[in-house]
């Protein structure tokens, strides 16, 4: 087998770049909506309710996705879901009333449902050995998409308006079409993923698929588990817990900076950092093994959580909360990774998408969780809970592979 067996599939860029096109609207709607949301007439209360909406869609689109996959190959639902999101960020621009954002926000869902488990089904299936690198270079590309939105798409905004600002970035999401076209020349075949023979690299081709290191139960609900406290709590309560500890207008060097660019500074740091952390370590966890990197980022996790809520001081609350990013970044790639172990050996679109679910409804309720005890006890209590969620799921995952470690070992030879 050629050394270059653990490179992904040249198909995996193309995809990735398609993916970071069609998340143009939605990583753009958290920066501006609130903003703009009384001139489109949309009372301030539903803003979270729009913003969330579409991750509670997804619970019952993923399956959805999955079936249809399964009944009509890859190419045509695919083009249809990045034809569909640009239809979705046109709409927002046209501040046509809550109802049809509403429907624009729902459409959006079933969006994502297809076109992330489309991406999973190419990383999976174009070459199982290289899947940990294949979901680095997804995060890595889709996040510096996330990144150039906020900054060019916010710019054109206050340049030019909400509504050419939003039509601008529709148009630009339009531009994943021709990508199709290349993507689909460039795949083995119109299934990939989705049957049981794996369409390999050349020179992975005759190589044993890697045996899976995690059960997929744990998969699930460590995916689930790492949403909550990463996508879900420390997303939603950061800025609450800065303004807490480093009052509205902390100084630094000598100069005054507002809450608002101090939490916009660490989440851009979570999105770029994806350029180096993620394929790093996607690749680590190829070449080394599922099993100690993804446990070593699950532990620190569980550990730096606590730590940064009983911190107090500005620095310290700081740095850890960008370690957590970083953390709670390599796990979502490795908990992919490892689904994506298991899935490769089977039914992978299924696989994919009760992942997706699982990791949707982490990250849909983690908000919700964060603020029902945060305004009852302490907008620090989530963060120890969350470290008590995972310290349960580590323990229950090493008395399972302790017990098959010891079955194996009093299992007869041949």
């Amino acid at each position: 087998m050629d050394p270059g067996h653990w490179k992904p599939h040249q198909s995996v860029f193309i995809v990735s770049a398609i993916l970071a096109l069609t998340l143009f609207g939605d990583s753009l709607l958290y920066s501006v909506l609130p903003l703009y949301a009384a001139q489109l007439g949309i009372p301030l209360a539903w803003v979270g309710v729009l913003l969330s909406l579409n991750r509670w869609v997804r619970l019952l689109t993923n399956p959805l996705a999955a079936k249809v996959y399964q009944r009509f190959g890859l190419p045509r639902p695919f083009s249809a879901a990045v034809a569909a999101s640009a239809a979705a960020t046109f709409t927002y621009a046209q501040g046509w009333g809550l109802p049809m954002f509403l429907a624009a926000r729902v459409l959006w869902g079933l969006c994502w449902s297809h076109l992330r488990l489309g991406n999973f089904l190419v990383i999976v299936g174009s070459n199982p050995h290289a899947i940990g690198l294949g979901m680095g270079v997804y995060h890595a590309v889709t996040r510096l998409g996330s990144a150039f939105t906020v900054v060019v798409g916010g710019a054109l905004v206050d340049k030019l308006g909400y509504r050419p600002g939003l039509t601008i970035m529709a148009a630009l999401t339009l531009l994943g079409l021709p990508l199709l076209i290349v993507l689909f020349r460039r795949l083995p075949h119109s299934r990939v993923g989705l049957d049981n023979a794996a369409q390999q690299t050349p020179a992975s081709q005759g190589a044993p698929l890697p045996e899976p290191e995690f059960p997929l139960w744990f998969c699930y609900v460590g995916g689930f588990t790492a949403s909550l406290v990463g996508a879900g709590i420390l997303q939603s309560t950061l800025s609450l817990i800065l303004q807490s500890r480093l009052g509205d207008a902390p100084v630094f060097f000598g100069v005054t900076v507002g809450i608002a660019t101090v939490s916009g500074i660490l989440f851009a740091i979570r999105w770029t950092s994806n350029l180096v952390v993620s394929p790093l370590v996607g690749r680590l966890s190829d070449l080394w093994g599922r099993r100690w990197v993804l446990l070593g980022f699950f532990a620190a996790t569980m550990l730096l959580q606590t730590v940064f809520a009983a911190c107090s001081s500005a620095a310290g609350t700081i740095v850890t909360a960008i370690v957590l990013f970083l953390c709670g970044n390599s796990l979502e790639l490795l908990f992919e990774a490892a689904t994506g172990d298991n899935a490769a050996q089977g039914n992978t679109a299924a696989a994919m998408s009760v992942f997706s679910s699982f990791y949707d409804f982490g990250a849909a309720a983690g908000p919700i969780f964060a603020y029902a005890v945060g305004t009852a006890v302490s907008f620090t209590g989530p963060y120890y809970i969350g470290s008590a969620l995972m310290a349960i799921l580590l323990i229950a995952y090493l008395v399972h592979w302790r017990s098959r470690e010891r079955g194996s070992k009093l299992r007869p030879g041949p």
